[in-house]
């Protein structure tokens, strides 16, 4: 079970009855674990946007999980709030909300009352033999009045036992994986029934079609596979505003000279535009203002140039759909890929690993199949190979950087150990990243 299982049982637990100090003594049993690395799923407003995210705690595949045992449960929980404080959570809640999943016996915890309240959304998971006494509603009701929201999954609520705590809550998540209409209408209905103004968070949205249809049924958060799916490929054709972006970047790659790159963004109005908007934002930190595509250039150099391009290469076309939201999921993939190899490689092969973490995206904004559209790029091979193959110097990284998406800790581990970091590195990496994405991402 969980590393944390060993030793927790003194003191007062001690006096359980003969039924919890079994629980104990088997999951004190237990191996051993490395630490746990999170797993974050994003989660999308109504503007298509990432408004915030939800974590967990990765697992094996090999891991046991006996659902049965409360105690293993709320030790999960404290792993996942220890993993979260040491992570600091606390800098993301000011820009995107937080959806924790606790059991209802966590809100005790003693880790809760210094949590921070702004943007915090607990989770509760419900048990079938999870008892709605009068302390649980008192405790969210107080907890509530401190700032924390809350949700709840809608097959937990639908006894009516429940329904006092569902008016209790922010949210209600709906798994909509199935897309039937009338069945997911029927539940909001239901949900509507008992208690008004409840907020609804789809789960395990699929398709781009499934997202609209649950934003036309009034949804307000979005979550599921369609953000970064590969739907659609096949299209070759670049558009002009893109086509633009890739004969800069090459241009840049083969050591073109300034009077050269400004003559192209002079003759794109709306790149120069955005190559001084960028230029002159605040994460610049220019004391002065810059008027001129030359000024502009000099102050880039070619290196932060070309990571510009290669930002803008996601939002350079018509505006696609989705197309901010993996922008932002490409830039923390590229920049968690770049961190953990800060320790190992020069600035040159970690700018390099960086547009490898980004570009494994690229395919989904561009509807292309990658290899077409790496075509039409000049890159290192070290690039093309970590992307397209999943080999060579740089691919450890990016896979890295992948698996932080999804749920297998055994993998992270093993890449972990090809890359010489430790597996606790990377928890607080990952938070690095999701910050730095938010900032940049907006000014782009």
């Amino acid at each position: 079970m969980l590393n944390r299982l060993v030793g927790m049982f003194t003191g007062k637990d001690s006096e359980a009855d003969p039924p919890a100090r079994a629980a104990a003594e088997k999951a004190a049993a237990a191996p051993a674990r490395p630490p746990s690395v999170m797993r974050r799923e994003a989660m999308l407003g109504r503007d298509q946007k990432v408004a915030g995210y939800t974590f967990m705690l990765r697992r094996s595949v090999d891991e046991e999980h006996d659902p049965a045992l409360p105690d293993v449960r709320r030790l999960y929980d404290e792993t996942l709030l220890a993993n979260l404080q040491g992570m600091d959570v606390a800098r993301l809640l000011g820009q995107r909300q937080a959806f924790i999943p606790i059991v209802p016996e966590t809100l005790d915890h003693a880790l809760i009352e210094n949590w921070p309240a702004a943007g915090s959304v607990w989770l509760l998971k419900l048990e079938s033999e999870t008892a709605i006494d009068a302390a649980l509603p008192a405790r969210v009701a107080a907890l509530k009045a401190r700032g924390f929201g809350f949700a709840l999954d809608f097959e937990d609520v639908t006894r009516p036992e429940r329904h006092g705590l569902l008016q209790l809550a922010d949210y209600v998540l709906m798994d909509v994986g199935s897309e039937d209409i009338p069945a997911i209408t029927a539940q909001m209905a239901a949900v509507s029934k008992v208690v008004a103004g409840k907020r609804f968070v789809a789960v395990g949205v699929q398709t781009l079609e499934a997202f609209h249809m649950c934003h036309k049924l009034q949804f307000a958060l979005f979550m599921g596979p369609f953000i970064t799916r590969r739907e659609h490929l096949g299209n070759p054709v670049v558009g002009p505003s893109r086509a633009k972006v890739l004969d800069l970047m090459n241009r840049v790659r083969t050591g073109a000279e300034q009077p050269e790159l400004a003559a192209q963004f002079r003759h794109d109005p709306a790149l120069s535009v955005r190559l001084l908007r960028y230029v002159n934002s605040p994460g610049m930190g220019l004391m002065n203002k810059v008027g001129g595509i030359e000024q502009a250039l000099m102050v880039m150099g070619h290196d932060k140039l070309y990571r510009w391009l290669t930002l803008i290469l996601f939002t350079g076309g018509q505006a696609q759909e989705l197309d901010h939201a993996v922008l932002e999921n490409a830039l923390v993939r590229g920049r968690v890929a770049e961190q953990l190899a800060g320790r190992a490689l020069f600035a040159k092969a970690r700018d390099e690993i960086f547009v490898a973490g980004l570009f494994s995206l690229l395919d989904v904004v561009m509807h292309m199949p990658m290899d077409q559209v790496l075509e039409q790029i000049s890159l290192p091979v070290e690039i093309s190979e970590a992307i397209l193959a999943q080999r060579g110097p740089y691919a450890p990284y990016v896979a890295l950087a992948i698996a932080c998406e999804q749920d297998d800790q055994s993998s992270i581990e093993t890449l972990a150990r090809a890359v010489n970091r430790d597996v606790a590195d990377i928890n607080r990496v990952h938070m690095d990243a999701l910050l730095w994405a938010e900032r940049l991402s907006a000014d782009v």
